[in-house]
């Protein structure tokens, strides 16, 4: 297995338990760790990342939920498609993944 799938595989299991975990605890006033070890950051936090243009937001929802309503500027990942498109996720930025 290459060290670029391993890497991807981790980030989708990451997101995955991201969109499930509530519990988190206050690093700073923008972010936290969830109780999953996930990172996690307030909707000002990564607003002000996005539009400081060093952050992307990566909706993992399905294309239809994506197509319906999204963040503007977002891109769509859904998560069990993530390995195939890895691609398309930037690696110069932060990536801010949501779920919904």
């Amino acid at each position: 297995m290459s060290s670029i799938f391993k890497v991807l595989l981790i980030a989708v299991m990451t997101i995955g338990l991201a969109c499930q975990s509530a519990q988190a605890n206050l690093i700073d006033d923008e972010t936290s760790v969830g109780s999953d070890g996930a990172a996690r950051i307030t909707i000002a936090g990564a607003k002000k990342l996005f539009d400081s243009g060093s952050a992307v937001f990566v909706d993992t929802r399905g294309e239809s939920q994506f197509n319906t309503e999204r963040i503007k500027g977002a891109i769509n990942i859904p998560a069990e498609t993530a390995a195939t498109l890895w691609k398309e996720i930037p690696t110069d930025k932060k990536i801010i993944a949501y779920c919904s």
